[in-house]
This record gives C-alpha cells, sequence and structure tokens, in this order.
C-alpha cells in the first residue's frame, strides 16, 4: 500500500478499483507563492472531490528538516496562518468500485498515511485526523487520529548543512474498515506552534480504500496523478499494477502516451507490476494524457483502461539566439568576470533615516553597478577598472557569513572595501557556460540577500527620464516579481513611457488619499508622496489606480537615506509602482513638476531570459533557490548573476545540480561532472539585424549571427532585452514605433 503515496484523484474509464482518494498528497500543484522557497495551493471552499483547501508549502531546498522520503516531490505542507487548518473532503463511491452496499456489509477497507516534521527541535507539530461521514456530512464512527506532538517529539533530529538539530521525516500509519453508513471521507490538518510560527509539516498524505468484494486486478498506483499540474519537466511515467484474485498478464499490457502506443519498461514484483516509460523532457505548460490498457489470467479475460491527465510546470528554454557552436568558448580564460560596486553606509541623523544600508531590491542594485548612488569604495587591487578576472568557482564568504553547502570559502573579490566594511556592495558576475547537449539543467544559487540570475551579459534600469533631460532615477521596484510582494502588478517589459504627475503638490501626504476621482491622472505616471497617518502607501497606489493612472512612484518627504521598500498590503494595485528618494531623484523631479516643467519618463523591467531571482529581503539566512531550465542545442551561453548585500553575514555560492541532487561548484576543475565557464568566447563574426519583412499587418524581425535581440520605444533608448528573442519572430505592425538592435555577447 505504500506506493499509493503517489497517486491522487485516479480516473478509470473501465470497472477498475479506485485505490487512492486523496487529490494531491503531496502537495505538489502550487504556484508562486511569497517567496521563491514559498508556494501557494488549493482553494478557499475546495467543496467535494476539490481537493485541498487553500494551503501554503516550503520547499525542500530550505533545509529546515533532513531530506524528505522517497518521492516527496519538490515541497512539503507547512500549515501556517490564515491556512494553518487544511481540509479535504471527498467521496468513498464516486470514482471507486465501492457502493453504499459494500461499505455497509463490511466490505471496504481503508489505510491512512502521512509523513510529519518539525522546524529544528523546537517541537511545533501538526494532527491530521481522518473522519468518515454519512451523506449529509454528520460524523459516522471514531475520528482516526495520526501525528500529534508525541509522534513529533520522538522524531530523531540530525545534522544537515544549515541545522544541527533539524527533524528527520517520519510516517504514521493507520487502517481499519470503513465503517457502516459512511459515504464520504475528509482529511483535516491542523499545526500548533510551540515556539514562533506553526512549523508542522506534512507530506505525502494518502487514503487508500480498497474493495474488498474486487477480484480482478487493479491500479494501485499512477504517477503523475490523475490532473496534476506543474509535472516535470523531465516526466517520468509510473503504473503500479496489483495481483488479486487473479493476476495481470504481463505480455498484455499497452501503455499510450497522447494517444502514442510507447514501449514502457514492465517488471513483476511479488504481487505488483510496475510499468515505467521515460517521457523526457516534455514543453512548458503542455497538457498530456496517459493510457494504460491490462488484461488478468482469468477465464474469461477482463480487460481494464485506465486513463490520467497532467499538464508539465512552467519553465524557461534558453533562446537558442544567444547560444553559439561548442568549440566557440576560450579555454585560455576559465572562470567569470566580477565586478564590485561598494558604497558607504549612509551616516544616521536625528531622526534616524530610514535606509541607511542598501535595500534589498534588484532594480536598485542595477543603479548602484551604474554608479549612481556615490562613489565605488570596494577594494579593487588586482582588478581591472572595477572588475576581477576570476578563474575558480563562486564560494564566497565574508566574516560572520555562513558556510553553506561547501567547504573551502574565499573572500569576496574586492571586500573588505578600502574603509575597512563588508557592508552595502553589489556583485556582477559575467560568463559564458558550456553546455554539452541539449536538455534540462538545474542551478542554484545559496546567498543571504537578494540575487537575479539571467541569460545575458549587461542590466537595465528600471525608471529613467527621457525629457527635460535624460537620467536613471535609482528607484526600487514594488511592482515586479520581487520576493515579497504585497501590492502591485508586474513591471512592463515592453518600455512604458507616459508623462508624469505630482499628485502631492501641496506637500501633505493624506491629499494623495483621495485622488481615485481626478481624472487629468488617467494615462500618467503618479508621482505622490507617502507618509502621514490618514492611509497607507498601498491605499494612495490604489487611488491612482482607479483614476487611470499606469504606474507610480512614491517617495517620503524629508527621508535622506536610499529607498526602501514599502511593506503594505493590497491586492487590488495592479500597475507598477516604484519607491524613489529625494536625495536621489524624487527631489529634482519634484523640482520640475512644481515649476511646470513637463516631465517624460519611461519604466520597463529587465527582459533578459529569467533563470532564478530572489529580488527582496530573505530573513531566513543562507538557503539555497534552485531552479531548472532547458537548453534548446548543445552551445556556449551567455549568464549573468547579480548578486547584492545589504548588511552582515554575505555569502554566495553558484552550483549546478545533478539528477540525483548532487550540487556541483559550476567550473570546479577537480570534478569532471561541473558545467564549465569562460570569461570569453568567440561568437563568430558580428550579428545583422535583417531588413523586415512586412506581411500584412505583421512584421517579421530577423538576424544573423548570434547576439540578443534589443528594443526601445526611441533611437536614443533606453534600450532594453526584447521579451521575445526567438529568431526569426512576428511582431505586430499595429503596436506602434519600436526600434530594435542586436547586441553581441
Amino acid at each position: 500500500m505504500g506506493l499509493a503515496v503517489l497517486a491522487g484523484g485516479l480516473s478509470f474509464v473501465g470497472s477498475a478499483e479506485a485505490t487512492e482518494l486523496i487529490t494531491d498528497g503531496s502537495f505538489e500543484n502550487t504556484t508562486a507563492g511569497g517567496s521563491p522557497i514559498v508556494k501557494v495551493g488549493g482553494t478557499a471552499n475546495p467543496g467535494l472531490g476539490g481537493g485541498w483547501s487553500s494551503f501554503s508549502t516550503y520547499l525542500y531546498s530550505t533545509l529546515y528538516t533532513l531530506p524528505g522520503p522517497a518521492d516527496s516531490g519538490l515541497q512539503f505542507l507547512r500549515p501556517y496562518a490564515p491556512n494553518q487548518v487544511v481540509t479535504q473532503l471527498m467521496s468513498l463511491t464516486a470514482a471507486t468500485t465501492l457502493t453504499p452496499a459494500k461499505i455497509d456489509g463490511g466490505q471496504a477497507s481503508f489505510t491512512m498515511s502521512a509523513w510529519f516534521s518539525s522546524y529544528l527541535s523546537q517541537g511545533d507539530y501538526s494532527d491530521l485526523t481522518l473522519e468518515f461521514l454519512d451523506g449529509t456530512t454528520n460524523v459516522v464512527g471514531s475520528p482516526i487520529a495520526l501525528g500529534g506532538s508525541d509522534f513529533v517529539a520522538n522524531l530523531p533530529t540530525g545534522p544537515n548543512t544549515k541545522y544541527p538539530d533539524a527533524k528527520e521525516w517520519g510516517q504514521d500509519t493507520k487502517a481499519g474498515t470503513i465503517p457502516a453508513g459512511a459515504r464520504m471521507a475528509r482529511v483535516t490538518i491542523a499545526s500548533t506552534a510551540i515556539n514562533g510560527l506553526p512549523d508542522g509539516y506534512v507530506d505525502l498524505v494518502s487514503l487508500d480504500v480498497v474493495d474488498e468484494t474486487v477480484g480482478t486486478p487493479t491500479v494501485a498506483s499512477a504517477n503523475p496523478p490523475n490532473n496534476a499540474v506543474s509535472v516535470g519537466p523531465v516526466v517520468n511515467i509510473g503504473v503500479t499494477l496489483r495481483d488479486r484474485s487473479t493476476a495481470v498478464n504481463t505480455d498484455l499490457i499497452q501503455l499510450f502516451l497522447d494517444s502514442n502506443l510507447v514501449s514502457p519498461s514492465i517488471q513483476k514484483v511479488d504481487t505488483n507490476t510496475i510499468v515505467q516509460y521515460a517521457a523526457g523532457l516534455l514543453p512548458a505548460l503542455t497538457p498530456h494524457t496517459y493510457k494504460i490498457v491490462f488484461s488478468d489470467n482469468g477465464t474469461p479475460v477482463t480487460t481494464q483502461t485506465n486513463q490520467f491527465r497532467f499538464t508539465v510546470a512552467d519553465y524557461l528554454t534558453l533562446p537558442a539566439s544567444l547560444g553559439s557552436p561548442l568549440g566557440s568558448e576560450d579555454t585560455t580564460k576559465p572562470g567569470f568576470n566580477v565586478s564590485v560596486y561598494q558604497v558607504d553606509t549612509l551616516p544616521l541623523t536625528d531622526p534616524p533615516t530610514v535606509q541607511v544600508d542598501l535595500p534589498p531590491s534588484i532594480g536598485f542594485s542595477e543603479a548602484v553597478l551604474a554608479g549612481l548612488l556615490g562613489p565605488n569604495v570596494a577594494d579593487l587591487r588586482g582588478a581591472a577598472g572595477n572588475t576581477f578576472e576570476v578563474p575558480g568557482v563562486v564560494n564566497w564568504v565574508a566574516f560572520g557569513g555562513a558556510t553553506a553547502n561547501f567547504p573551502n570559502d574565499e573572500p569576496f573579490p574586492g571586500i573588505p572595501g578600502t574603509s575597512g566594511s563588508e557592508f552595502s556592495f553589489i556583485h556582477d558576475l559575467r560568463t559564458f557556460v558550456r553546455f554539452p547537449a541539449s536538455g534540462y539543467y538545474q542551478m542554484g544559487i545559496n546567498n543571504e540577500d537578494q540575487f537575479r540570475l539571467t541569460a545575458a551579459t549587461v542590466g537595465y534600469q528600471t525608471l529613467q527620464l527621457l525629457a527635460p533631460t535624460n537620467m536613471v532615477i535609482p528607484c526600487v521596484p514594488i511592482a515586479t516579481n520581487i520576493t515579497q510582494l504585497q501590492f502591485g502588478g508586474s513591471l512592463p517589459l515592453s518600455p512604458l513611457a507616459a508623462s508624469v504627475a505630482y499628485a502631492t503638490p501641496s506637500g501633505n501626504p493624506d491629499d494623495a488619499c483621495r485622488i481615485g476621482t481626478n481624472t487629468s491622472l488617467a494615462g500618467k505616471i503618479v508621482l505622490l508622496d507617502r507618509g502621514a497617518t490618514n492611509c497607507d502607501s498601498a491605499f494612495k497606489a490604489e487611488q491612482a489606480q482607479l483614476a487611470g493612472a499606469v504606474a507610480v512612484l512614491e517617495t517620503t518627504p524629508g527621508d535622506t537615506g536610499y529607498p526602501f521598500r514599502l511593506d503594505d498590503i493590497n491586492t487590488n494595485v495592479r500597475i507598477p509602482v516604484l519607491a524613489i528618494a529625494e536625495s536621489y531623484g524624487a527631489g529634482l523631479l519634484k523640482s520640475y513638476l512644481t515649476n511646470g516643467i513637463p516631465v517624460t519618463a519611461v519604466i520597463r523591467g529587465d527582459g533578459s531570459p529569467r533563470i532564478a531571482e530572489w529580488d527582496g529581503p530573505k530573513g531566513f539566512g543562507a538557503v539555497d533557490v534552485n531552479v531548472g531550465f532547458a537548453v534548446p542545442t548543445a552551445g556556449v551561453y551567455p549568464l549573468r548573476l547579480v548578486s547584492g548585500q545589504e548588511a552582515a553575514r554575505a555569502n554566495l555560492e553558484w552550483f549546478s545540480i545533478k539528477p540525483d541532487g548532487t550540487r556541483i561548484l559550476l567550473n570546479d576543475p577537480s570534478n569532471t561532472d561541473a558545467l564549465r565557464a569562460f570569461r570569453a568566447r568567440n561568437a563568430g563574426a558580428l550579428p545583422v539585424l535583417n531588413a523586415p519583412a512586412v506581411s500584412g499587418t505583421t512584421v517579421n524581425i530577423s538576424w544573423t549571427g548570434v547576439g540578443m535581440l534589443e528594443d526601445a520605444t526611441s533611437v536614443r533608448g533606453p534600450w532594453g532585452a526584447s521579451p521575445n528573442q526567438n529568431n526569426p519572430q512576428p511582431v505586430p505592425a499595429t503596436q506602434g514605433t519600436k526600434f530594435y538592435r542586436i547586441r553581441q555577447h
């Protein structure tokens, strides 16, 4: 029965028995959550057969526990408020061969199973309760309890790469006969906090039911489970068939993937027949079906057909246009080009400035690298300009920083700076990675602060004035796919150019609390003052949105610090929101607008293919952020890692991950499985943008050679990576004026 933990919500076309009732027992069907290590899933009121109520998960890469049980997937349940209680309600008869008569006759049995753990050894726990219900949801029989405080307290602890006393995972199982009168089952998971947040972790929840009257073989488990989402992307199909009074005839098994007959491996183990097929790398977000047809050795022969549906996870495929052939890497220049920029921590004032260290923001980090926040005080001895040649690996640590996955850390290049400080610095790592074959690769970044990993060599600024002067204003984007998004929409990947309107020229921040009916703000980028007491920053942004604004800039009057991340909450705000500071552009912007000088600005996000990021404060210490992506063609591809550090305890590791989970530092010369990195490559002749080809209302953009396509709404910029790097690509001729160019990496 243990194999059933992989199944969930099986769909049967024939007369087979449904052994697994839990949908998504491994909590893998999730979307992005509050951070790269937190995902969310379920629905608020799922109803009968609707799966879990709303829940959130942690990734195993956080290392908050020891490694999970076999087949545990990428994540586990973290039942935090407001979803501290998670439930699922399911029918006992809807998708099974069980009938009310069989249940009432004592011919239906169950096995309830789940795995439990806790954060460190602090004692937080979850209780799982299984209840059987009649047709009107009255409880029938006695509830069955799993987990709980005593169970979790007895779980052993052991060291992992992060904590010396992390809890292991333990399985609790109960079995019995389904009570007469039962028609539904309800599973409830509730977490209790002993210390801090309720870290009662749960995974691999399974409720097996068995029709004791069925004598023909049955499907014991199927992976991917029916209606699963975010599967793969390297998909391995596995179906386990269980013999009963008759046995599976292994010569008559057929497996179909998307109606195509495939050739699986078939293995008989005791009374189980294990059918496996490696479907390989399937395209992102594509739906698929697989179907198994099998017969028994009875007389007469019984044939059953079972079909399952799933959707592949979303993942990035590196644009083939960015790659150059194998052999184009410059083997005389192994490693990384690493630029470092450090600024002085701002002096404290009375009252204290709000942000004296660099804010945890990639958008702001790009401004620091561009030299917009003051002189570079990093120690640049041994650098060419501000760039170091690093021929080895990226395994760096500052004083007090964590040694995460790999020993033998080295200091950050250029740090400590000329003043001895290890605060407020940004590193820009550029390299060309050799991918020896096409396929799916995984990489990981371990650090304590913000980072972004892209397929690029240059970065782009978020906020730029076009008139009356051309200048970049350093900003902290609130409205992007940041780690802790509280309000605001995504940054546009195509330039958003508009005039700027000052919504609080009175100097009273509270005036922004009632601008929702100000139609003069429609189509504008709205600058407003934050602070005061009548409403918060998110409410003001919503008011600007109601007035028709396309974006919001918020600044704090009198603040002499760096701009800081706004942490108000309002899910209604869907336009970009940027925090700027009076000392770094906001004061000049106000001066223009209050003196009647028209201002035009442009906002855009970094359109470079984004592999991984953590764009915000961590608060968890050094953790892994792991990601997978596809390489369409073997070759050499540009990668760029921007890593920021706001205060103390910095570290940085950049590694690849083998399919078995083994981490290997990028460019590790001592490991033959390491991906090789180079500071330069020969990409051939300079790329050439071909003459656009017009076909009806479509313009086809194409180029020859290797390079990144960039676009702008003005020939003077700002230029940024085009969201689409396909070569060629169709562009609607009705989208307005657009300029294109090719940048060679």
